[in-house]
C-alpha cells in the first residue's frame, strides 16, 4: 500500500491562512538587481530551528538539481547543459543554451552557474524547459559568532507566463535561502552534480525559506501555494536522509542504478515506447488485472533492452532506421520487418515464461527478431495480430539434465506423465533456439534459476547473453524455496550443507532470527523489502536475487546487476555475459578465438561439467536429480491444466 510521506515542518508554526495573506517583501532579495518586480516570501515558507550545516544544504541542492522527479512526477530528469564547476568545461557549442546573466544580490558573491534543461515524462503534454541555477554564498560576522548563508536562484527560459510548462510555478523565478548560525564544513570542491557527498550536521539552528518573483500582481494560486511548500518540505527532507545515512545503513544497490546504461537513453527510448504503445494496449487489455502496471513495467524493460542491444551488438529500432523510408501503415511496416530479418546485426531473442507476451509484442514491432513461450496461453494473446501470435507459444521446457535423467516412460506414465495435448515440450536443444540467442527471463518464477543454465546448455562453447528479472523464490525443482541469504561457507561445514542452509534461513527470515519485539520485527521486514536498506539482501526477493548471481558466476558468467526503471518493487535484473566473447556486429560469430576447435572443445565439456555439478549440488537436497525431475514433471501438468502457479501473478 502507497503511504504518504511524513510532513518534514512544524506544522504548530504555520499560521493556516492561505498564502496570499501572509505574503511580505523578500528582505534579502529586494535590493536585487535586474530583478525587474518584487520578490516575495511569507513566515509559512520558511522552517525554523534546521540542524544542518550549509554544506549539507548545497549537497542537497546539487543532488536535487538532476534529480527533479523528487520534487514533481511529472518530471523525468534534468540534463544539466552548462556548468561552470564542470571539468574540461567548454562553450564551443554555440546551440546550447547559454546562462542567463546573474543577477547582483549585495552581500552574496556568486559560487557557480549552472544550465539545466528539465525532461518531462510525457513529452506530448509538455516541453522541456531550459532553466538557469545560480548559486550564491555569503558570511556575516555578528559579535563572537559567524552565519553563513546559501542562496540559490531559479530563472526559466522564457519571455512570458505563457510559455510555462504545467510542472513549472508561474513564476518569474524562485529562490532558496538557508541561514546556518555555524560555520560550513569545508569543502575544496563541490563536486558533480548528482554525486553523493559526506557533509556532517551542525550543532547550530539553520533557517531554510522559499522566496519567488510573481509575474506582477499576478494572484497566489493554491496549486502554487502547495508547490512552494513541496519544496521546502523536499528539500529538508532529503537533506535529513543524507545526513542519517551511514555505511551501515547504505543501500548496496544505490551504485547499480543506471550503471549499466545512462539514464537519459533509458528514459527516453521509454517515452517513445509509452507513446507508441500504452494507450492501445490499455484500452485493448482483456485480462482481470490492471493494464497500466503490466504494459509500463514492460514498456520499461523493453526500453532498456533496446538501448542495451544499441550498446551490445550495435543494432538500433525500426522507427530510427525508417526516419527517411517512405511512409506505410504499422502492419505493413511490421510485417516487411519481418520479412527482411528485422534489425540487423541482431541475433535474435527468447522470453521463457513470456506471460501476457507483452514484451514480446513490443520487441517485434520495434523490429527485433525472437520469440516467447510460457506453460499456457493467456488471454492477452487474443488481442494481437495474427504475425504476432505466431511468435507466442505454448510449450513446456523440461531442463536438460531432467530430461536426461527421465525415462520416456516417466513423461508418459499416466500418474506422472504430462497430458497428451498440443502443448509442445522441449528441452531447449537446436532447432528451438539459435545458439547466440538473446535470453530474457522477466518474472519467469521456476525458470529464474535456470536461465544462466538454459543459455549454457544451449551454447557450452561460447554461452550466449541473458538478461532475468528475478520475482518470486524457487528451487531448481520448481518447488517454492526460500535461498538463504549468500554466506562464505563455515571451515567446519559447508554453506551447500541443507542443515546450514535451513538455519540460515530460519534465523535470516526477518533479518533478526527469533527474537525482538512486534514494533522491531515489522520495522525489520519493512527495511528488508526497501532496496533502499541494506537489510534488503536478507530478504526473500534479495536472497534470491544473490542466488541467481552465484549460480551464474559459477558456470563462467560475469554478471551486473541494475535497478531496472520499472514500476516494481521487483526491479533488479541480472545481466551475464562472458567474459571474453564479443557481441558487436552479430550477436557471437565474433568470439575471440573461434576457429581453435580444441578450445572449444575444452571450454565446451568444462561449462557442461559445471552445469551438471550444480544442479546436482541444488538437487541434493531434494532427494537428488531424478527426484527434483519428476517434481518438476507433476508441476509441470498442474500449469498445463490449469492449476499450479504458473506465472500469472506477475504475468497476467
Amino acid at each position: 500500500m502507497w503511504r504518504a510521506k511524513k510532513a518534514q515542518r512544524d506544522v504548530a508554526r504555520l499560521s493556516g491562512k492561505p498564502l496570499s495573506e501572509t505574503l511580505e517583501p523578500s528582505s534579502v532579495l529586494s535590493t536585487c538587481s535586474e530583478s525587474n518586480g518584487r520578490w516575495m516570501t511569507s513566515p509559512d515558507l520558511t522552517e525554523y530551528g534546521l540542524s544542518f550545516s550549509t554544506e549539507a544544504v548545497r549537497q542537497t541542492t546539487y543532488f536535487l538539481l538532476a534529480n527533479p522527479g523528487l520534487n514533481s512526477t511529472v518530471l523525468f530528469r534534468a540534463d544539466i547543459l552548462f556548468d561552470t564547476e564542470a571539468e574540461n568545461e567548454t562553450q564551443a557549442d554555440t546551440q546550447e543554451p547559454q546562462p542567463l546573466p546573474a543577477p547582483d544580490v549585495p552581500g552574496f558573491e556568486l559560487t557557480r552557474t549552472v544550465v539545466r534543461r528539465l525532461i518531462p515524462r510525457n513529452s506530448q503534454l509538455d516541453r522541456p524547459l531550459d532553466q538557469t541555477c545560480h548559486f550564491y554564498e555569503a558570511t556575516l560576522s555578528a559579535q563572537r559568532s559567524e552565519s553563513t548563508r546559501f542562496l540559490v536562484v531559479y530563472t526559466p527560459h522564457v519571455s512570458g507566463m505563457e510559455e510555462l510548462p504545467f510542472y513549472h510555478p508561474l513564476l518569474r523565478s524562485l529562490a532558496l535561502i538557508y541561514d546556518s548560525s555555524s560555520p560550513p564544513v569545508i569543502s575544496t570542491k563541490p563536486g558533480a552534480i548528482g554525486s553523493r557527498a559526506e557533509p556532517e550536521a551542525s550543532s547550530g539552528k539553520g533557517v531554510m525559506s522559499i522566496h519567488f518573483l510573481p509575474y506582477g500582481t499576478e494572484p497566489v494560486q493554491t496549486r502554487l501555494e502547495r508547490t512552494l511548500s513541496k519544496l521546502l518540505d523536499v528539500q529538508i527532507r532529503i537533506t535529513k536522509h543524507r545526513l542519517n545515512e551511514t555505511p551501515a545503513t547504505r543501500s548496496p544497490y544505490a551504485p547499480i542504478k543506471d550503471n549499466v546504461i545512462p539514464r537519459q537513453r533509458v528514459q527516453d527510448t521509454y517515452a517513445r515506447l509509452k507513446t507508441k504503445y500504452a494507450a492501445d494496449l490499455c484500452t485493448r487489455w482483456v485480462e482481470s488485472t490492471e493494464p497500466s502496471k503490466h504494459v509500463f513495467e514492460d514498456l520499461g524493460v523493453a526500453a532498456f533492452l533496446v538501448e542495451l542491444w544499441r550498446e551490445m551488438y550495435g543494432c538500433v529500432p525500426l522507427d530510427e532506421q525508417q526516419d527517411n523510408q517512405p511512409s506505410t501503415t504499422k502492419e505493413e511496416e511490421f510485417n516487411d520487418s519481418l520479412k527482411s530479418g528485422s534489425v540487423s546485426n541482431f541475433p535474435g531473442f527468447v522470453d521463457i515464461a513470456c506471460g501476457n507476451g507483452v514484451l514480446v509484442y513490443i520487441l517485434l514491432h520495434e523490429g527485433y527478431s525472437g520469440w516467447g513461450f510460457d506453460a499456457r496461453r493467456r488471454k492477452t494473446w487474443g488481442i494481437f495480430p495474427a504475425s504476432v501470435q505466431q511468435y507466442l507459444r505454448e510449450e513446456l521446457y523440461i531442463p536438460k539434465p531432467f530430461a536426461d535423467e527421465l525415462s520416456s516412460s516417466d513423461l508418459t506414465s499416466p500418474n506422472l506423465g504430462l497430458p497428451d495435448s498440443k502443448v509442445k515440450i522441449h528441452t531447449a536443444t537446436p532447432p528451438t533456439f539459435t545458439p547466440d540467442t538473446f535470453i530474457i527471463s522477466n518474472h519467469a518464477d521456476e525458470l529464474t534459476l535456470w536461465t544462466p543454465l538454459l543459455a549454457a546448455l544451449l551454447n557450452p562453447s561460447h554461452p550466449p547473453p541473458f538478461l532475468a528479472i528475478p520475482c518470486c523464490s524457487h528451487s531448481l525443482s520448481g518447488a517454492r524455496y526460500r535461498h538463504p541469504p549468500q554466506k562464505k561457507a563455515k571451515a567446519s561445514q559447508p554453506a551447500s550443507d541443507p542443515n546450514v542452509q535451513d538455519k540460515d534461513r530460519e534465523e535470516d527470515e526477518t533479518g533478526q532470527g527469533k527474537t525482538g519485539d512486534l514494533k522491531a520485527l515489522r520495522q525489520s521486514k519493512l527495511a528488508a523489502s526497501d532496496p533502499g536498506n541494506s537489510a534488503f539482501n536478507k530478504s526473500s526477493y534479495g536472497s534470491l536475487t544473490d542466488k541467481l548471481v552465484a549460480v551464474a558466476e559459477e558456470v563462467g558468467y560475469t554478471v551486473e546487476k541494475t535497478l531496472l526503471r520499472i514500476p516494481s518493487t521487483r526491479n533488479i535484473g541480472v545481466l551475464g555475459r562472458m567474459k571474453g566473447l564479443y557481441y558487436g556486429g552479430g550477436g557471437t560469430s565474433g568470439i575471440a578465438g573461434k576457429g581453435r576447435k580444441e578450445e572449444d572443445e575444452e571450454k565446451e565439456e568444462e561449462i557442461l561439467e559445471r552445469v551438471n555439478e550444480i544442479v546436482r549440488k541444488e538437487c541434493a537436497r531434494e532427494g537428488g536429480v531424478y527426484i527434483a525431475a519428476k517434481g518438476w514433471v507433476e508441476r509441470a501438468r498442474g500449469l498445463t491444466s490449469g492449476g499450479g502457479i504458473a506465472h500469472s501473478h506477475a504475468h497476467a
